[in-house]
């Protein structure tokens, strides 16, 4: 991590419903920036919930962690899995969050805030103090995802509202951050004239890769034979992503075949694939629970083909992060979905792995089949690998978003 003397030292506030020890992805990718702003010589202050992303874990309401003082609010921890109750809990956040960022003292140089909850930012231009520049980092793009989900007609007068609102947030911020190139893009539509940055995400997994011997043991462990073909998707199994086309795959494999489809992880809509493989009994399909961090290179090594997929109607609204730790680990990815969004154009630039359209049950069999040759499988890993060190460096992508923060010292 580079360590440098800034013209100033600055006040820094990062705002975000999750943060360690949580496990959320967004709260982790908050710490590695805030680390990095720390070794830069800034004070570093981070607001966040006491509850727990996946867990009943109440967090301390203030702790020290790796130079960042972390202070926690309360609030109703009421569950996810419904959508209204998410709203309820995110609501009870953002009135405590901002009932402590009028009383916080001292006023900061510069706010950060996430997108958990959605529409931070606006809350962040309603209530900030002395005027305090902030920026936007968007790890998911609203109202659109609310469009992708349904949940919103793009044309009806709550979209139009909602449409303000991210306006008003993106409009009053010094800059927004989309975590690639379509996101960008279509967060350019709300921005106006405030500048809108595409800086890719990177591997929160360890640097150093887990021993074949480790990796071996797991394939053991798991009962997988040395000369089955594990594909594996790993994650949220939320509602952006496809399986329809992974499913039906897996429904018409052979037993002989030795492919094994595997789906590690938990999300809105995992019950369905469990449905799926209760009606289809003689599919390769096997269900496992989310693994612990300290295992998770393991787990994605223990792969030898990662599926991938995206909703064409959420291209622009999110990217699936576990690409950057399946690349950075060297694995092809199958990837399901439309051609516009990052992931796809990055698999295709680098000949990561292979991108098969939606509903192209044709196009997925000769993917298959094309992954069965274990030098053509080696040839897209390295591929893989390739992306990850020039689109996905901790190190690079940490300093471009320090950097635009340090930009804004008055």
């Amino acid at each position: 991590m580079r360590k440098t003397t800034p013209s100033r030292a600055m006040n820094i506030l990062l705002l975000n419903q999750y943060y360690p020890p949580d496990l959320a992805p967004t709260g982790r990718y908050l710490h590695d920036l805030a680390q990095q702003l720390v070794a830069r010589g800034h004070a570093v202050t981070t607001l966040t919930s006491r509850s727990s992303y996946a867990c009943d874990q109440r967090w301390p309401a203030r702790e020290t962690i790796d130079g960042v003082d972390v202070q926690r609010v309360g609030g109703l921890r009421i569950g996810r899995r419904y959508l209204l109750l998410r709203a309820i809990e995110q609501a009870s956040f953002l009135l405590r969050l901002a009932i402590r960022l009028r009383r916080l003292r001292p006023t900061p140089d510069f706010i950060l805030c996430l997108t958990t909850p959605p529409f931070l930012g606006a809350l962040v231009r309603a209530i900030r103090r002395h005027r305090t520049p902030y920026g936007q980092w968007i790890m998911d793009l609203y109202p659109d995802v609310l469009f992708a989900h349904e949940l919103v007609k793009p044309t009806s007068w709550c979209a139009r509202r909602l449409a303000g609102l991210a306006r008003y947030a993106a409009r009053g911020g010094t800059f927004a951050v989309g975590l690639g190139p379509d996101m960008a893009a279509r967060m350019a539509i709300y921005a106006g004239r405030c500048p809108v940055e595409a800086i890719p995400l990177w591997s929160l997994g360890a640097e150093e890769p887990p021993s074949p011997t480790a990796v071996q043991a797991m394939r053991r462990e798991r009962g997988w034979a040395d000369e089955d073909l594990i594909l594996m998707y790993s994650g949220n199994m939320g509602r952006g992503h496809r399986f329809s086309e992974f499913l039906e795959a897996a429904a018409a494999t052979p037993p002989e075949s030795h492919l094994r489809w595997i789906f590690a992880g938990g999300g809105m809509r995992r019950d369905e694939v469990e449905q799926f493989a209760v009606d289809h009994p003689d599919a390769p399909i096997e269900l496992l629970p989310y693994t612990a961090p300290d295992a998770l290179a393991t787990h994605l090594l223990s792969a030898d083909v990662h599926l991938m997929s995206l909703d064409k109607r959420w291209e622009g609204c999110m990217i699936p992060s576990k690409v950057q730790a399946i690349c950075q680990l060297g694995r092809p990815l199958l990837f399901v979905g439309g051609r516009n969004n990052s992931p796809s154009e990055w698999i295709v630039r680098y000949e990561a792995g292979w991108v098969v359209d939606e509903k192209d049950a044709a196009g997925l069999q000769q993917a298959l089949q094309e992954m069965r040759d274990p030098l053509e499988r080696a040839r897209r890993g390295a591929g893989a690998r390739r992306l990850a060190q020039e689109q996905f460096d901790a190190t690079r992508n940490g300093e471009r978003l320090c950097d635009l923060i340090e930009q804004q010292e008055n």
